[in-house]
């Protein structure tokens, strides 16, 4: 929700990946080079990195609790909280179906609506065309109303340059 990072992204966070001092994170991995990204860290995802940095016992962010990998043998990362996930959204009364990988929609939304634009967006989700970054952006009502009015603003701005722009042309012509 903070990184736009696919969930297998974010198991396999290695420590070395992980740039505090710059507030960065970087995914050597994924199907394409716009996979293998830097993607920066907001406050929230700073903190908790650096809590998880700090105590990990050997190169994984999230490492397995159980099995190889619990933190007493820490060579394995997490590789799925598929039944972990699926027993929160019980326990939450969450009806409707929702996916881990939805929360990476929910940023793209957001980022949207900040007003990042289409192609940093693309960049830091890790995809090679915009198209796809346009099918994780889901507008909200609200959202494309502000859109409808900061349009609006901007015509009725640009009436007014245009006619002001007029007048002044027109005095400038009487006057010589």
């Amino acid at each position: 929700l903070q990184t736009g990072m696919r969930p297998e992204e974010v198991f396999r966070l290695e420590v070395r990946h992980m740039d505090l001092e710059h507030r960065t994170i970087f995914n050597p991995f994924g199907k394409t080079k716009a996979a293998k990204r830097k993607i920066p860290m907001s406050n929230d995802a700073f903190e908790v990195l650096k809590r998880r940095v700090s105590a990990a016992r050997g190169p994984w962010v999230f490492c397995s609790p159980s099995g190889p990998g619990r933190p007493e043998n820490p060579d394995v990362h997490v590789q799925s909280v598929r039944k972990a996930h699926d027993a929160a959204i019980r326990r939450a009364g969450i009806r409707e179906h929702f996916r881990l990988y939805d929360l990476r929609h929910t940023f793209a939304t957001r980022a949207a609506q900040a007003g990042v634009d289409v192609l940093t967006l693309a960049s830091m989700l890790g995809h090679t065309a915009v198209q796809m970054t346009m099918r994780y952006v889901h507008p909200t009502d609200q959202h494309k109303r502000a859109a409808a009015e900061r349009l609006e603003a901007y015509n009725r701005e640009s009436a007014f340059n245009l006619a002001e722009n007029a007048v002044t042309g027109y005095l400038q012509k009487l006057l010589q």
